[in-house]
């Protein structure tokens, strides 16, 4: 296809979807998805058009009223809908950014209990144990000085949950302010106590949703998967109708030209309202196929933002970083940024299935003035201001040929980028650091020994390419998962070797007897469990 009319083709899907509030299970979400399917069927492109019942929090009103004022005011995702108003007194918590040794956290928690609590952080961790202390709310003070409010999940469970899994929903109301109304609240609590009364209104629900995805086929059973979230808060040009526009340009593009490997595009429902409940329904439904075949995800989230100058790579490990970076000199003239590690969010729900590449492009501001994670660090990511004006041409093409030149490589030669050793050094590293911040009893020695007998094993270089896959695959199910393979872990579990990341800054002298016995078992559970997919691998590679 002409450059000019790839260009046309994402300049038309971001006009189309810029008036829709493409929130999953809703009208204008659902009228995106027939967009895309006329797109698709207009260039007689090959897709399938399914349909999942996602599990969705729609967060619709909050209040917040502190001695007659009233304050502006968002609450999250998946917190409890309160309509009629929670009232109580306003606590501060000033530790709620601070590592609670075991032994602290009793009078912590008396602290907060039967309070509405005013803290510095809201992440869905920290959710938890306000609601397990006792805390009959929480007011989110937003770490950066933008006035935008931006909407946001505490949804504790990846994708739809099972019945097990309800008792962790959040039984308290979660809202949010902006960091000049919560300065003023700290400076007023000080000179003395405050009443809060905060109301919340949420529609949890069970919708169908459509996830459409294209289907181009190789001469091989391998594919790689491609995707993107259609859903949005708001408009959500920048997040995700970027996203969007770009992958249906490579849908185009890649339509009936000769490919070695297929690929699948997917547009994920599911992402902002239902915790990554499309992507997770997928891996769920796709199981077999994505195992046996998929060789590589990429997840397209906020491409072509303005002021997105700068660029970073989000990757497994285990991928060449030399081949990451050429796709971008070639478009740019300069590597990225950095390569990092892949973090928790943005429909990574495969680690569990075997796929040994997963890396996503993602922008960065030369100077961050927000804690915003999307839209290119733009202040309006997941607020009502993300609309077309946030958009800058030139860095989405500039995205565009990056995913491009990616997926030449990959639909099309026999090798995958992988650097196996690489992967070893920095799992290695990373269980340097866990030592560090884990009590000695926990010695992770038995884990360092053999990642040692592994690159012995690939400095031989007479491992098969098929092999080094497969390995890789459980290396991911070591590094990135704490949980089996069926059941997702927690949203919030993160970092590297994410069941051992629990025991992080417990000492013994600080824990209590029954404590400290469930950190012995969390530990003995996991390093057994990842001691089995390194030695696993280790017989693959023989």
């Amino acid at each position: 296809m002409l450059i000019s009319d790839l260009k046309k083709l994402m300049y038309e899907t971001l006009s189309q979807f810029q008036h829709l509030h493409r929130l999953s299970g809703s009208a204008d979400a659902e009228q995106s998805v027939d967009w895309l399917c006329e797109q698709l069927r207009a260039r007689a492109i090959p897709f399938r058009r399914n349909f999942c019942n996602l599990w969705l929090s729609d967060p619709l009103d909050a209040s917040l009223t502190v001695a007659g004022q009233r304050i502006d005011a968002k609450t999250r995702s998946f917190s409890a809908s309160c309509p009629n108003g929670v009232e109580a007194e306003l606590f501060y918590d000033a530790r709620s950014l601070d590592f609670l040794p075991e032994n602290a956290l009793a009078a912590w928690a008396e602290s907060v209990r039967g309070k509405l609590v005013l803290a510095d952080q809201g992440f869905e961790e920290y959710v938890q144990r306000l609601m397990h202390a006792g805390a009959l709310g929480l007011i989110h003070i937003w770490g950066s000085a933008e006035a935008a409010l931006h909407e946001e999940t505490v949804g504790p469970v990846w994708g739809t949950p099972v019945p097990d899994d309800m008792q962790r929903y959040p039984a308290i109301p979660v809202i949010s302010i902006n960091q000049q109304d919560g300065s003023r609240l700290r400076a007023q609590l000080s000179a003395a106590p405050l009443q809060a009364h905060i109301t919340t209104l949420l529609d949890e629900h069970v919708a169908s949703c459509s996830l459409p995805v294209v289907e181009l086929s190789g001469s091989s059973d391998e594919f790689v998967l491609l995707s993107s979230h259609y859903d949005s808060w708001h408009e959500g040009v920048t997040d995700n109708a970027t996203g969007n526009a770009l992958c249906l340009a490579l849908a185009a593009l890649f339509h009936g030209q000769v490919l070695k490997r297929g690929i699948r595009i997917a547009f994920w429902p599911g992402h902002s309202n239902g915790r990554y409940g499309g992507s997770t329904w997928y891996a769920d439904r796709f199981r077999s196929q994505l195992m046996h075949n998929c060789i590589a995800h990429i997840n397209v989230d906020s491409p072509g933002c303005m002021g997105g100058s700068k660029l970073v790579i989000n990757a497994s490990g285990a991928e060449s970083v030399a081949w990451l970076n050429q796709a971008i000199v070639v478009t740019t003239g300069e590597a990225a940024d950095r390569v990092t590690p892949l973090g928790k969010g943005a429909d990574q729900s495969f680690w569990g299935l075997g796929i040994p590449l997963h890396f996503s492009l993602r922008e960065v501001p030369e100077q961050r003035q927000s804690l915003s994670p999307g839209s290119g660090g733009g202040w309006w990511w997941h607020t009502e201001e993300d609309t077309l004006d946030k958009v800058d041409e030139n860095h989405l093409w500039r995205d565009f040929r990056i995913h491009q030149h990616w997926l030449e490589s990959l639909l099309v030669e026999e090798t995958l980028p992988l650097d196996a050793l690489q992967y070893l050094t920095l799992m290695d590293e990373a269980l340097t650091q866990l030592q560090n911040e884990i009590d000695p009893t926990f010695s992770l020695s038995p884990l360092h020994e053999r990642i040692a007998a592994l690159m012995t094993l690939v400095r031989r270089e007479s491992c098969q390419s098929s092999a080094l896959a497969q390995a890789v695959g459980l290396w991911h199910r070591a590094r990135y998962r704490a949980s089996d393979d069926f059941h997702p872990d927690l949203s919030f579990h993160g970092g590297a070797f994410p069941g051992l990341q629990l025991l992080r800054g417990f000492r013994r002298q600080q824990c209590s007897a029954r404590y400290w016995l469930m950190l012995e078992t969390q530990f003995i559970r996991q390093r057994d469990r990842i001691n089995e997919f390194l030695r696993y691998s280790e017989r693959i590679l023989l």
